[in-house]
């Protein structure tokens, strides 16, 4: 009769030498940890651990043919259990080496790779720590960003992704990705060129991730110009079209916006793209390096429009021309200042004084309110719809220290009144968005203006300007006026009914109220 018994002793006893040599595998694989000369034996245990699972086998080999002819014990199903369990042990150890070297040692090889590809330098604040999940790499807390001996950046979290190939040393582990986490720049026009670096790194350059960060932006005197909210900004290289990118996702001045760039490591040139769906802007633009300047084309898509414009940047400026040559402008960058001139056939009024117009946007996001912001917009608009008799704007966007100014506001009014006006301020705070300046209605053909409004006769007393104060507010879209006065003269039977409108939050933009206000202000102006 078979005695099972017997053969789970000598089965037991055939598996014991492998269980001793793991043990001891792993005794002087722990003690090698800390002292550096201790590792020489790792590689020897390796070779003995092969060597007693090949004899193993030799000897399993004989029990098999012994018990051929029987079929109570199968041998091949322990066989194959032993040999998965050999093989994690072994792959296991084989990842969880990196956790044994000495830390000093692993921050010395990160430093040096990543100083060799990206012109920076790391300062360690904390141990490095190891993890195999999801794939092997360094951790560590607290790590400073040095560009040229002066702190970058400052990281509360980072990962360094490593190859899977050569762990066996320490000294050919190489970084594959890396990952920072909750960064704080601080940028100048100085320090950004190691961003420049990055793009234009003529290697392969693996990936390089910035996760929920923050760039102060600072101008040569410290001072903060802008801060920008990063929720992601990465580096990597695109094989299949050979390309080096660039992909973010941020905010400034609460305007969200994606921006991409895509280099061509042959040459120098880029394509770019910027949209911000907020403020409906979609910017495409290719860029070509000519010895001293850089030249391009962008297409713009803002306020529903589309326009496509050359540009070029030279001697710290950029100019720019679209084709149909209706826009033009230069930004000046060192200081910064923009001036542009822009002209329209025609503008949806919806798209100015409509709560959800992109003028309000603008406006909610205080990118216009930034005091490092100085600029000078000369715009002409041909018409905008439901002002039927009203043509030929022509204004001066002005932004100073923070403020934003209307001046030398012209248009015309069926030709026979010019209505002008001059520092007209928008006001954005906590009472709403307003509008405040003076307005000037000079009557140039006053009789035209008597029959069109259909005014009697005995109403039409002949005079040259009307002044008043105005108070507009965007949010309600309601005009106040005040303080008006006929030729320089105030008469208060004028003031008793403009007083008895802002009360009563007449909306004077619908054309039979405003039309009858004009009929009651000229019947009282004449009594």
């Amino acid at each position: 009769m078979f005695n099972l018994n017997l053969y789970k002793k000598k089965f037991r006893k055939l598996l014991l030498p492998i269980n001793k040599i793991i043990e001891s595998f792993f005794d002087e694989l722990s003690r090698s940890k800390y002292p550096k000369n201790k590792r020489g034996p790792i590689k020897k245990n390796f070779i003995r651990l092969d060597q007693k699972i090949e004899s193993f086998f030799n000897q399993f080999k004989e029990i098999k043919k012994y018990n051929q002819s029987k079929k109570i014990f199968n041998v091949f199903k322990y066989k194959k259990s032993l040999v998965l369990v050999v093989i994690f042990l072994f792959s296991s150890t084989y990842f969880i080496l990196p956790s044994f070297y000495n830390n000093d040692e692993i921050k010395k090889l990160l430093k040096n790779q990543i100083s060799f590809k990206y012109d920076i330098d790391i300062s360690f604040n904390e141990k490095i720590g190891y993890s195999l999940l999801p794939k092997p790499f360094f951790f560590t807390k607290d790590l400073d960003i040095i560009h040229k001996e002066k702190v970058l950046g400052k990281s509360d979290y980072v990962k360094f992704y490593i190859s899977l190939s050569n762990l066996f040393s320490l000294k050919k582990i190489k970084i594959q990705d890396i990952v920072f986490k909750n960064t704080e720049f601080e940028i100048n026009a100085e320090n950004i060129k190691f961003f420049e670096k990055t793009l234009n790194n003529p290697e392969k350059v693996n990936k390089v991730f910035f996760k929920k960060s923050k760039f102060f932006y600072k101008d040569r005197e410290d001072e903060l110009l802008f801060l920008s909210k990063i929720d992601n900004f990465k580096f990597f290289y695109d094989e299949k079209n050979e390309l080096q990118k660039v992909k973010s996702s941020f905010e400034i001045f609460n305007i969200p916006f994606k921006f991409d760039i895509s280099k061509n490591v042959s040459n120098e040139n880029k394509n770019l793209e910027l949209i911000s769906k907020k403020i409906r802007l979609n910017i495409e633009t290719s860029i070509k390096h000519s010895n001293s300047e850089v030249s391009g084309l962008f297409i713009l898509e803002l306020l529903n429009m589309n326009n496509s414009f050359n540009y070029i940047i030279k001697n710290n400026s950029l100019s720019f021309l679209s084709k149909d040559k209706k826009f033009d402008g230069k930004f000046n960058f060192k200081p910064f200042y923009f001036s542009s001139n822009l002209n329209f056939d025609y503008i949806n009024q919806r798209k100015i004084f409509q709560k959800d117009s992109l003028l309000l946007d603008l406006f909610n996001s205080e990118l216009l309110n930034n005091p490092n912001l100085s600029a000078i917009i000369n715009i002409f608009i041909k018409k905008i719809d439901k002002f039927e008799y009203l043509e030929d704007y022509t204004f001066k966007l002005e932004f100073d220290d923070g403020r934003i100014f209307i001046n030398n506001f012209d248009t015309k009014w069926n030709k026979s009144v010019s209505i002008n006006s001059n520092d007209i301020e928008f006001i954005n705070n906590e009472d709403g968005k307003r509008l405040i300046g003076e307005i000037l209605f000079n009557f140039d053909d006053i009789e035209k203006f008597f029959r069109y409004f259909q005014i009697k006769r005995n109403y039409r007393n002949v005079f040259d300007e009307i002044k008043a104060d105005i108070n507009y507010d965007f949010v309600s879209n309601k005009l106040i006026i005040n303080n008006l006065k006929i030729d320089n003269k105030s008469y208060q039977v004028l003031d008793e009914l403009i007083e008895g409108i802002n009360k009563e939050e007449k909306n004077l933009f619908n054309k039979v109220i405003f039309r009858n206000f004009v009929k009651e202000f000229f019947q009282a102006y004449a009594g």
